[in-house]
């Protein structure tokens, strides 16, 4: 069983960015024919989310399997999903939290059963499509597929006037190769969008040899949502630890401070959530506490598909059968 599903998910086309258009097409369908809300930051947290999770695996048997699972879920549990997984990637990346949280802010507010299935369908059509395809750092690190996928979901918009266009990656990589940075640069774009050209200019970099990792980049976009996808793909795009993801008017120079401000804000915050998680687990030690089930592991355990029955045992060898003895007991079965 697993080997079909490794099979399947691991389908995806050649091209990344093409790859990338048909997730988004499928995200855009499932959410509009299932939801058609206005608040598209939901169905974008949910295939950012799922993206990560591609992108922290090395198995892809293990991934395939866990796929599998995310598609069996009913709509509460795929909805407590994706809560659990900002909740991890908040821990891994504190520092990204003041952006991100335009993402994720919705799953605090108890969504109701439409917005959930709604979320459900996103998240199936992503996975159907191969999202968790293209998995490890270099997984989704040639591509802006949130940015696909913002442009694809805002041309709903484009007859209002709200459509957004992002520069094709093709000029987004020439101009890094032209600026071609070297490493310890600091690498500013304060009209960032969702950062596709910083990611020409750490492929550029990587071109050349150098590691994007020892630069600092400095990003920030006027638009939340546009700031948030860009938090989270310099993660996907593997650019390191010297990142910060500003919000606000490209032409002063306040969010560069706000930005550091908040930064720091969050990463004591999680700090201080860390030591009392310590704290509450060294508790349960000393006590011998169980670890109580959550919700979502219930939804999870019943969602994984049950594994086959065992084969029943084999008949024994022939040489095992013994015929004299058995004609002097005056048998033969």
């Amino acid at each position: 069983m697993t080997k079909t599903v490794a099979r399947r998910a691991n389908a995806a086309p050649t091209d990344p960015r093409e790859h990338a258009r048909a997730i988004a097409e499928a995200v855009d369908y499932a959410w509009h024919s299932r939801y058609g809300g206005s608040r598209i930051e939901v169905p974008m947290s949910v295939v950012a989310a799922l993206a990560l999770v591609a992108r922290e695996a090395e198995d892809p048997d293990q991934l395939a399997a866990l796929g599998e699972t995310m598609e069996r879920l009913g709509h509460e549990g795929f909805g407590l999903l994706v809560q659990r997984l900002w909740c991890e990637f908040a821990m891994l990346r504190p520092d990204l939290n003041p952006r991100t949280k335009h993402l994720w802010s919705w799953t605090d507010e108890e969504p109701d059963e439409t917005v959930l299935h709604a979320v459900q369908a996103v998240g199936q059509a992503a996975i159907r499509k191969g999202v968790l395809a293209r998995f490890g750092p270099d997984g989704w690190g040639e591509t802006d597929l949130l940015g696909m996928l913002l442009q694809t979901m805002k041309s709903h918009g484009g007859r209002k006037g709200i459509g957004q266009f992002l520069t094709p990656e093709s000029v987004t990589l020439l101009l890094g190769r032209m600026v071609a940075p070297d490493e310890g640069a600091r690498i500013l774009e304060p009209c960032a969008g969702t950062g596709t050209m910083l990611l020409g200019a750490a492929q550029a970099m990587r071109e050349n040899g150098l590691d994007p990792t020892r630069c600092e980049w400095w990003a920030n976009d006027i638009d939340p949502l546009a700031s948030a996808l860009c938090a989270v793909n310099l993660h996907l795009w593997g650019l390191g630890w010297r990142v910060v993801v500003g919000c606000g008017d490209g032409l002063l120079d306040q969010w560069m401070h706000e930005a550091l401000e908040h930064r720091q804000m969050a990463i004591d915050e999680v700090q201080r959530a860390w030591r009392m998680a310590r704290q509450i687990a060294a508790v349960r030690y000393v006590l011998d506490l169980p670890t109580p089930e959550g919700a979502l592991e219930r939804h999870m355990r019943k969602a994984r598909p049950k594994p086959p029955p065992p084969p029943p045992p084999a008949p024994p060898p022939s040489s095992t059968f013994d015929a004299e003895a058995a004609y002097r007991q005056g048998r033969l079965f």
